[in-house]
């Protein structure tokens, strides 16, 4: 620990001394061209842009969804839901109502008690 604390005070008797030395000041002229030189390589403000016009609902809109490539997904996927969803439309007329309701529909599918097959035939 002694040892640490003797360099400690003989590091700091070197800067003492070295801070003091003549030599080792630097000149104002060369402290200028310093300063100029950093001063040069310092970054510039870039020009001012031109204000964007404001934007209306539909193109803030058509953005936020991700372009035309957000915007056509979208509608894929929409379209293909109105399909599916009008696709089985036909068991909610009154005859398509009336065999659900009675059950005089022919069953496609088995009702996974036993075999797990499909049928043709109504049970």
């Amino acid at each position: 620990m002694t040892e640490k604390n003797d360099m400690d005070a003989l590091l700091n008797d070197l800067f003492a001394e070295a801070k003091d030395a003549p030599e080792a000041q630097v000149s104002d002229d060369f402290m200028a061209r310093m300063l100029a030189e950093a001063e040069a390589h310092q970054p510039q403000p870039a020009a001012m842009a031109a204000p964007v016009a404001e934007r209306g609902f539909l193109a803030s809109l058509f953005e936020t969804l991700g372009g035309w490539q957000g915007t056509g997904g979208l509608i894929a996927a929409t379209m293909a839901s109105v399909f599916i969803g009008f696709s089985g439309a036909e068991a909610l007329t009154l005859d398509g109502l009336q065999t659900v309701i009675t059950g005089d529909t022919e069953s496609y599918i088995s009702d996974l008690s036993g075999g797990f097959t499909f049928s043709t035939e109504a049970e």
